[in-house]
C-alpha cells in the first residue's frame, strides 16, 4: 500500500446503509395507502427483484427513474394494486434521496478525517444514481470527498476497467497511486483488480473470497493498512 495517494469508496453497503431496511421503508409507504405490508417479505422480495434486475441491466435500454420505477413495480405486484405503483414509485424515489433513510458506517467519518489528515486524497466510486449526491451532503459527507464519481452520470458501472479509468482521468493519477474499498467482490474488489488498483473488501461476516484479499470487518482497521 506504500504507493497509494488516493483512495475511492463504494457508498451503499460501504459507507452507509439503508436504515431501518428498504423492507421497512417500502412497507411504510404502503401501509400509508391501507395495505397490509409486512417488513421482512417485502425487503426479502425488494433483495430478490433488485439482484435479478441488476443482472439484466446491461440488456435494458431505460433510465435510473424507469429502472427504479420497474423494481417498485415488481417488489409490490401482488401486495397492492398496480393503480398505486406509480405514486409508490414518486414517494420513494424522493425518499431515499434523504439522508433520513440512510445510516453511516461506525466509524466512517472520523475515518476519513484522519486519512485526509494523512495526505491521502479520497472520492466515493458508486454504481448509483445521482440522488447519491444529495445523501451524502445530508450526512454531512460531501465535503470529505474530492470527488463523486457515480457510475450513471458516468456512462459506466463497476466492475468495468473504464469506470476506474475515468477516476484515474479526473484526479490526474494512475492505477499504481490508487485504492478502492467496496463491499462487493465481483464488483469492487474484481473490478479495482482488474484495473491495476489495490483494493479491499470491507465485509462485516466472514466472506467466501481469496485468502489474498485484503479484508477489514470495520472503518478504522482501514488506518492500519493505509499509514
Amino acid at each position: 500500500m506504500s504507493t497509494v495517494r488516493a483512495i475511492t469508496f463504494d457508498a451503499a453497503g460501504t459507507l452507509m446503509r439503508p436504515w431501518p431496511s428498504v423492507g421497512n421503508v417500502y412497507a411504510d409507504a404502503a401501509r400509508c395507502r391501507g395495505y397490509a405490508a409486512e417488513d421482512r417479505e417485502i425487503n426479502e422480495r425488494f433483495h430478490r427483484v433488485f439482484s435479478e434486475m441488476q443482472s439484466n441491466k446491461g440488456t435494458l435500454d431505460v433510465d435510473e427513474r424507469a429502472f427504479w420505477r420497474m423494481i417498485v413495480g415488481r417488489t409490490f405486484e401482488g401486495f397492492c394494486p398496480k393503480e398505486i405503483h406509480d405514486s409508490l414509485f414518486e414517494e420513494l424515489w424522493e425518499t431515499f434521496a434523504e439522508g433520513k433513510c440512510w445510516r453511516l458506517a461506525d466509524g466512517v467519518v472520523d475515518t476519513l478525517k484522519v486519512l485526509l489528515s494523512r495526505g491521502y486524497r479520497l472520492a466515493v466510486l458508486s454504481n448509483n444514481d445521482s440522488r447519491l449526491r444529495l445523501v451524502l451532503r445530508d450526512l454531512g459527507l460531501s465535503g470529505l470527498f474530492e470527488e463523486l464519481f457515480i457510475s450513471s452520470e458516468i456512462g459506466f458501472e463497476k466492475p468495468s476497467k473504464k469506470i476506474f479509468q475515468e477516476v484515474e482521468r479526473v484526479l490526474g493519477t494512475t492505477s499504481k497511486d490508487m485504492c478502492h474499498l467496496g463491499d462487493s467482490y465481483s464488483r469492487d474488489v474484481q473490478g479495482a483488480l482488474s484495473a491495476g488498483w489495490r483494493s479491499v473488501l470491507y465485509s462485516e461476516k466472514e466472506h467466501e473470497s481469496p485468502k489474498n484479499i485484503l479484508r477489514i470487518e470495520s472503518f478504522r482497521e482501514l488506518l492500519d493498512l493505509l499509514p
